[in-house]
């Protein structure tokens, strides 16, 4: 089995690599898209105090699919999800789709 197979662990590299892409996806997707100010978007800020609507979120799930190549669904950007756990849920995705 090779190491780039599905159930093989992603390395510490791929990981670190995954969760900065997907942190700059979502800053760059809040920031252009939304107009959300650069200093708003810390990690325990939920997506509903960066004001964004239902409409929004669905915006942002479509947005960050676009960008990452990865599903997103409407359900893992609530008004509740921290941009913590929106990023981690991202490059969760992106280690496990192998998206580079």
């Amino acid at each position: 089995m090779s190491s780039s197979s599905p159930t093989a662990p992603a390395s510490p590299s791929a990981r670190m690599a995954s969760a900065s892409r997907a942190r700059a996806a979502v800053a760059s997707v809040l920031t252009h898209k939304f107009e959300v100010s650069p200093d708003s978007i810390r990690p325990l800020t939920t997506l509903a105090s960066l004001d964004l609507d239902s409409l929004a979120l669905a915006e942002l799930a479509l947005a960050l699919q676009d960008q990452l190549g990865v599903r997103v669904d409407e359900s893992e950007a609530t008004k509740r999800t921290t941009v913590a756990e929106l990023t981690a849920t991202l490059a969760s995705r992106l280690i496990t789709a192998g998206v580079r």
